[in-house]
């Protein structure tokens, strides 16, 4: 028996073009996917200064102070410190001298001479803070900052993905494993050591980088696929294209699965920070237990006080009554 040519329903070659295409709901990433293996030192600035990461990216400006907070107020309060250090020295210098021309109508030699030093020394004082104020900035200032990240760009290309790597379809998959990721390791039983926390962040960094990886080669190859003229129906380029495309649908069900399995994780991971923030807070209301028992058995001893109380009422109720006149 011959091979018989396969029938296409053309409704197939319209869904795979559909499903080729990037009319996919957009997402916005969280972060860059970072391959696990770089320094964390550098992934750390990388995730910083993500606007660095993408290509043609436009530099940011940078600022003229540090950019961690402690040293720019160390940065401001030197400045500030030492200028107001000079203005003390200008007018406490220059207070003799004016002194002397208001009084003499020309200060005496030692008063232009306490002026002009005192003058010079707030000048100098001027310079000096100037140049440790440039000093600080060229040190520890946003610009260093960018300018490290911006190495680490250029040093680790290709081990960092972005936005832009991405077409719609991957996005939003990766997305969806990126805030599987956060919810995980923002779990309070991981932070408190519940679940072995740097396995734990290992382990999902992998898990992410993996998922990047793969989403971004089906990107690739979707939009090779999308850049190919529908062959004719019936051809060996038909046939080829739909086994192309059918080998494609099983690899972005592959990743899908993965992705639904660390979602399942995180849920899981959710439902028993859940139980231990419940059991946190039952052990809380455990601690009050004998407290409040102690107090209901406080209770007995006023009861007792009541009845004493009552007595007395009563005995004051009979002394005042004794000096009531009874009426007639």
């Amino acid at each position: 028996m011959g091979d018989e040519p396969v029938e296409h329903d053309p409704r197939d070659g319209e869904a795979a073009r559909r499903e080729d295409s990037n009319a996919w709901p957009d997402a916005t990433l969280r972060r860059p996917a970072l391959d696990p293996a770089i320094p964390r030192v550098a992934r750390d600035l990388l995730r910083a200064r993500g606007d660095l990461l993408a290509p043609g990216a436009p530099r940011s400006r940078p600022g003229l102070l540090p950019a961690r907070g402690e040293r720019r107020e160390t940065t401001v309060t030197n400045a500030v410190t030492g200028l107001s250090t000079a203005l003390f020295v200008a007018v406490v210098g220059s207070t003799p001298w004016a002194v002397g021309v208001l009084v003499f109508q020309q200060p005496v030699g030692w008063q232009s001479a306490a002026g002009r030093y005192g003058l010079l020394l707030a000048e100098l004082i001027v310079a000096v803070t100037a140049v440790v104020f440039g000093t600080r900035i060229a040190r520890f200032g946003e610009v260093r900052v960018e300018a490290e990240a911006a190495r680490a760009a250029r040093i680790y290309r290709g081990r960092y993905l972005t936005h832009a790597d991405l077409d719609p379809r991957a996005r939003v998959l990766l997305l969806r494993a990126q805030d599987a990721v956060d919810t995980i390791n923002s779990a309070e039983i991981v932070r408190a050591d519940l679940i072995d926390e740097p396995a734990t962040s290992t382990l999902l960094a992998e898990q992410e980088w993996q998922i990047a990886l793969a989403v971004r080669e089906q990107a690739r190859l979707r939009a090779l696929r999308s850049r190919l003229a529908e062959p004719s129906p019936h051809s060996p380029a038909a046939k080829l294209l739909d086994d192309h495309r059918q080998a494609a649908r099983a690899a972005d069900q592959s990743i899908a699965n993965r992705v639904t399995a660390l979602e399942r994780y995180a849920a899981e991971i959710s439902r028993a920070d859940a139980a231990y923030r419940d059991w946190r807070q039952h052990a809380a209301v455990v601690e009050l237990t004998g407290a409040h028992l102690d107090m209901l058995a406080r209770t007995a001893a006023d009861e007792h006080g009541i009845t004493e109380l009552d007595a007395l009422t009563q005995r004051a109720r009979i002394l005042r009554e004794s000096f009531t006149e009874p009426e007639d």
